[in-house]
């Protein structure tokens, strides 16, 4: 997801869109749980680095605080499946793109992590202040909502959703039309992130001998 980031830098790109690593939901539900059984409370689980870091955009030099970004991109592994979050921070919604809906209804996949974002995720929010750095009015006791998104592109192999969150994700932030994206593609895109990460790894690992 670093990588998505720094596209939006590096390319100039229009959406105003920030993203989180891949156990920040898990995170978020530990702590959540951790609430509710009385083992640690709102601030400490608000203040874990993993989570203020990435709201407060602090975590890479490309991250957006969440009050500055339309979207956040959050990237979940429920056990065996990869889905992707997209929090809409204006409509406080949550849209749950999954690429397998063979599994099951599209929501079912996350029905563990759902009460976290309803119910956790809020008062989070609320407590570093995000929608007031917004001028807007904090979460309160509303919910955020969940909704599945529709026009997901659809896997045809096992062991494609990782690929498939990525791509869904990068044709997002680009404003691309997911119709246009589909199972075939996975192949060519999988050789063209390797070459692309092993491309920046080499400027990266140049830049450090330089020094």
């Amino acid at each position: 997801m670093y990588y998505l980031e720094r596209k939006r830098v590096h390319y100039k790109l229009r959406q105003k869109y920030t993203t989180t690593g891949p156990f920040f939901m898990e995170l978020l539900k530990r702590e959540h749980d951790m609430i509710l059984d009385r083992k640690t409370t709102l601030k400490d689980a608000a203040e874990k680095g993993n989570i203020c870091e990435y709201i407060l955009g602090t975590s890479t030099s490309y991250s957006l605080h969440w009050a500055g970004a339309d979207f956040v991109y959050i990237p979940l592994n429920t056990g065996c499946h990869w889905v992707l979050l997209v929090y809409e921070v204006k409509a406080r919604k949550m849209k749950v793109y999954n690429s397998n809906k063979r599994r099951g209804e599209s929501l079912r996949d996350i029905v563990a992590y759902k009460t976290c974002i309803q119910n956790m995720l809020p008062k989070v929010l609320d407590y570093h202040t995000v929608y007031e750095a917004m001028e807007e009015e904090p979460m309160g006791v509303r919910q955020i909502s969940i909704e599945n998104a529709e026009d997901c592109p659809q896997q045809d192999t096992a062991g494609n959703c990782g690929m498939f969150l990525l791509k869904i994700a990068e044709f997002l932030m680009m404003n691309m039309d997911l119709n246009e994206l589909n199972a075939a593609m996975m192949y060519m895109f999988r050789k063209k992130m390797t070459l692309e990460l092993i491309q920046y790894s080499s400027k990266r690992q140049n830049k450090i001998q330089e020094k």
